[in-house]
């Protein structure tokens, strides 16, 4: 995922200017006849129990590395542990590219180059009717390398819905990705975070598809369903998808999906003083500071691997794990909090990251969290939503 948690980059003129624009589209939103949402179906990669260890210790880097890095500079995940990914199409005629649909990130970029021995889909913008040159640096570093490109104009479609003229970042170097890239089966990235973030303050993915008056409402949802297909829709939400009604929670800063966190309890014990959670659709676990998710693994027995990663005995499930949002409590059980079995040890979907203030500390809720609850992202009125997915029973990779 692209970071920059730097709302100083833009003047106060420029944040009103956004604000009133951002008011102004949702109003004409709301006024514009019905349409119909977008749907883009998500196919998740399952990975196995060694695959998992090592999203895991990756995992731990990429968010140190994103909330920690100073000035201007921008770090990018290099995915290895990204499971869901779907189709998006770019250009006249559409080229198909598989991307990450990513909450913590702001662009959309696809590569023009594949590494070798790869089976990547590529954007060939010499294919393109509607392709317009920019030319402008697209560049980020990460960890052993690069990730640099250009910025380029064409016609993008999400869900069926073009987004004509739109300008993304079209990716030549990719060696700063690892191999989590070579072997991944992602193309790209498409950011569904706030302007705030993007990479060149180009518009957003989804600040385009509200301009476009084309959904019904200005919110995006996803369903990240056990042993069911997933799926992320553009417009509104999904009933099938959820029982009960949305609990709402005001996001405390538009850069990521970031609210505030009452706290944190195994079973009734609390464990946390931590006072920010980030909803991130781009990482596959919960993290929480170091501290914190040591004394956790300790209440529950588990065993610390490398440093990182923690496993416990499958046999144990007489515990809980619950966040408190605006007073609510969302619990994960035992079953909830297991991705993946080896013989009679199982990897707990938790990791430990320290933030230093003013970013941290702070818990990043990703797909474990994102799977027991359809969460709404109300770009609208800055918010999001919790409801109780619907499940199929769900099932350890082993």
């Amino acid at each position: 995922a692209i970071s920059s948690l730097r709302p100083s980059l833009q003047s106060p003129s420029k944040s009103a200017k956004m604000v009133r624009s951002t008011r102004a589209l949702v109003a004409a939103l709301l006024a514009a006849p019905a349409a119909a949402i977008l749907r883009v179906p998500l196919t998740k990669h399952e990975l196995n129990f060694e695959e998992t260890a090592d999203a895991l210790n990756l995992g731990a880097q990429k968010w140190e590395s994103r909330l920690t890095t100073g000035g201007s500079s921008v770090v990018i995940d290099d995915y290895m542990n990204a499971q869901y990914y779907g189709e998006v199409q770019v250009g006249t005629p559409g080229q198909s590219e598989m991307v990450v649909f990513d909450t913590g990130s702001a662009n959309l970029w696809v590569p023009n180059k594949k590494p070798l021995f790869t089976s990547h889909k590529t954007y060939d913008h010499s294919k393109s009717s509607t392709y317009v040159k920019n030319g402008t640096t697209f560049a980020i570093q990460y960890g052993s390398g690069p990730v640099s490109g250009v910025f380029s104009a064409d016609t993008v479609s999400i869900g069926g819905l073009q987004l004509k003229d739109y300008t993304f970042a079209e990716v030549d170097k990719t060696s700063g990705l690892g191999l989590g890239y070579r072997f991944g089966k992602f193309d790209g990235i498409l950011g569904l975070g706030w302007d705030s973030i993007s990479v060149g303050h180009v518009k957003t993915p989804m600040h385009a598809l509200v301009e476009s008056g084309e959904l019904p409402k200005p919110i995006f949802a996803f369903y990240l369903g056990n042993n069911q297909p997933g799926e992320l829709v553009f417009g509104d939400v999904d009933s099938a998808h959820y029982t009960g009604e949305f609990t709402f929670v005001p996001l405390n800063s538009e850069t990521y999906w970031q609210v505030s966190l009452d706290g944190v309890k195994v079973n009734s014990d609390s464990v946390s003083k931590t006072k920010i959670a980030i909803v991130d659709s781009g990482t596959s676990l919960l993290a929480g500071p170091k501290d914190e998710i040591a004394s956790i693994a300790t209440k529950l027995g588990a065993k610390s691997v490398m440093g990182k990663e923690y496993t416990i005995d499958c046999s144990k499930k007489d515990y809980t794990l619950s966040f408190t949002l605006a007073g609510k409590d969302y619990t994960l059980a035992a079953s909830d909090l297991i991705l993946q079995q080896s013989g009679q040890q199982c990897i707990l979907g938790l990791m430990g990251i320290d933030v230093p203030a003013p970013r941290g500390p702070l818990w990043i809720l990703g797909d474990v969290f994102m799977r027991k609850y359809y969460v709404q992202f109300d770009w609208g009125n800055k918010r999001l939503g919790f409801a109780d997915a619907k499940q199929a029973e769900a099932q350890l990779v082993v």
